[in-house]
């Protein structure tokens, strides 16, 4: 008896410890063809619950926002999950919030499956069950809302928030104020925002975007479509793969079931645009506004995945978009030939004093030949930079000045980025391999043509007006490609070093390597990336 009772007992903990060995003995859900089955987690929902398991150990919370395709069994997950803590734990409240009444109520049905088809030994009893509500005898119960009331999430404590389809929400002005501040900081506590994309300037879009450059508590989980098993159709004898089809399977790693399948749900949507938005490929096309970027989706994400050497030949260029007005962030891309290594992201103030400082750390240590920085806001970082000695390494760059192709260009804007696709496009080359970086660039519309024949790009302040954040890493990474540059002979750090030895009497040098080599100030936050 001693020997069962320690067994029962370690069943106990695993059902109240492991979610999915509770999910496979416990749960039941319906299958496609409407027969309830175990609840047994897919890739995408493993990969979540990974993720949601990973950041509950490091910050104590679960606050996930996942873009996704339709259909992958995110909500199911979700609402499995949440169960699972109703039915283990005492008192907890779940929240349900969708952007309909009936996907709600879906929702809602769920979790009283979950409940009904639970073994009657392992769940407790429930002792209010409505259309609105059901509470458990362990005192832990379960609330759900529609999207559109300004007030909703006001006057009660929720432990766990599930947020459906949260980039079609109409009313959004209080989620950060009103519903999300329902959801205390205590540890154990989970919100799981959950959508398929709607375009972007709406809150779940700005909430995924600074979720990826490390704004707030969230951390955001891409579901790609062909995650699903289940999207794929036997292919037909007469099948031929077309030359896009071939490069779209090798980029992903697709079979020709899934090739087909995606041929055929291009064909029923009568959309390849419309394709990508549902059953998105990468997290740009959740958000895509239009089929039309400037830079080929594809091609920049073979170069997200294309890791190459550099030459060692080519300069080292580095492009500078310091911190504008308002919440813009400062950045830094690094470009040595075909390879853009990395760069840097700085939120929060910068003192311009500081930043040059920053600048000339990074010439001094890494042998950048050339930095070219937007002289709209770095004037005075550059001017600073000048006057310490760099006036050979730091040239200004005004986005409206005239380009070098003064016949095809209609300012230097429109030619640096023009020359920045082309490079993608070519082929052969490589990226940062994340999520930010390729939002980034992916956000830029393609470019429009003049009343004279001249190509120009979306300008900066319409490109903030709808997508509600700077580009700031394509700014940065245009500046690359700025003028051309020559590798130069001599290492800069022993310039540098004689340029230190020859002011170090005036004073000014001193404290500018105290704020050049001290930690960031708090409140400040620096995001460095690097490939490899």
């Amino acid at each position: 008896m001693e020997t069962l009772s320690n067994a029962a007992l370690q069943v106990h903990k695993r059902l109240t410890e492991d979610f999915p060995y509770f999910a496979k003995h416990c749960l039941r859900i319906l299958d496609k063809a409407g027969n309830l089955v175990p609840f047994e987690l897919n890739r995408a929902q493993r990969y979540i619950n990974e993720r949601a398991e990973d950041q509950l150990r490091r910050t104590g919370r679960v606050r996930l926002i996942i873009p996704k395709a339709r259909q992958g069994g995110v909500s199911t997950y979700v609402a499995g999950r949440f169960y699972h803590k109703n039915n283990r734990l005492n008192n907890r409240l779940t929240f349900i919030l969708s952007h309909q009444a009936k996907t709600t109520d879906k929702l809602f049905d769920m979790a009283e499956r979950y409940h009904f088809n639970c073994p009657d030994t392992l769940k407790p009893k429930a002792i209010v069950d409505n259309s609105r509500q059901l509470v458990l005898e362990n005192g832990s119960e379960y609330a759900v809302g529609t999207a559109g009331s300004g007030d909703v999430g006001r006057g009660f404590t929720a432990h766990q928030l599930h947020l459906s389809e949260a980039a079609f929400y109409e009313k959004t002005d209080e989620i950060d104020t009103g519903l999300l501040q329902a959801v205390s900081d205590e540890p154990g506590t989970e919100v799981f925002v959950e959508s398929t994309g709607n375009g972007v300037g709406n809150w779940f879009y700005r909430t995924c975007m600074d979720a990826l450059k490390g704004i707030g508590d969230f951390e955001c989980v891409f579901i790609p479509w062909f995650w699903m098993e289940e999207y794929r159709r036997p292919v037909p004898e007469d099948f031929v793969i077309t030359p896009e089809e071939q490069e779209y399977k090798e980029l992903y790693d697709l079979d020709d079931e899934q090739i087909y399948w995606r041929r055929k749900k291009i064909e029923n949507l009568k959309s390849e645009w419309k394709f990508k938005q549902e059953y998105p490929a990468n997290i740009d096309e959740c958000f895509q506004t239009s089929g039309d970027p400037l830079i080929n989706a594809e091609k920049l994400m073979q170069a997200r995945h294309n890791k190459i050497p550099s030459n060692p030949d080519s300069p080292l260029i580095m492009g500078v978009d310091p911190k504008g007005s308002g919440k813009d962030d400062a950045g830094i891309v690094f470009r040595k030939g075909d390879v853009i290594p990395g760069y840097k992201l700085y939120k929060g103030e910068m003192d311009p004093m500081r930043f040059a400082g920053i600048c000339m750390h990074l010439i001094d240590t890494m042998g950048v030949d050339m930095m070219f920085i937007d002289n709209g806001y770095g004037y005075q970082i550059a001017s600073r930079m000048w006057e310490m000695g760099y006036k050979d390494k730091v040239r200004t760059v005004d986005f409206s000045e005239s380009p070098i192709e003064d016949d095809k260009y209609l300012n230097k804007r429109a030619e640096m980025g023009m020359n920045y696709k082309y490079w993608v496009e070519e082929g052969n080359k490589s990226v940062p391999d994340t999520d930010e970086f390729y939002t980034d660039t992916m956000c830029i519309p393609r470019e429009l043509e003049t009343s004279n024949n001249k190509f120009k790009l979306e300008s900066k302040e319409k490109i903030k007006e709808v997508y509600g954040r700077s580009p700031t890493l394509f700014d940065a990474a245009i500046l690359t490609f700025a003028y051309p540059v020559r590798k130069q002979n001599g290492d800069s750090r022993i310039r540098f070093k004689k340029v230190d030895e020859a002011h170090k009497a005036k004073g000014p040098l001193k404290t500018l390597n105290r704020t050049r080599y001290k930690n960031q100030d708090k409140g400040k936050k620096e995001v460095s990336v690097w490939g490899y």
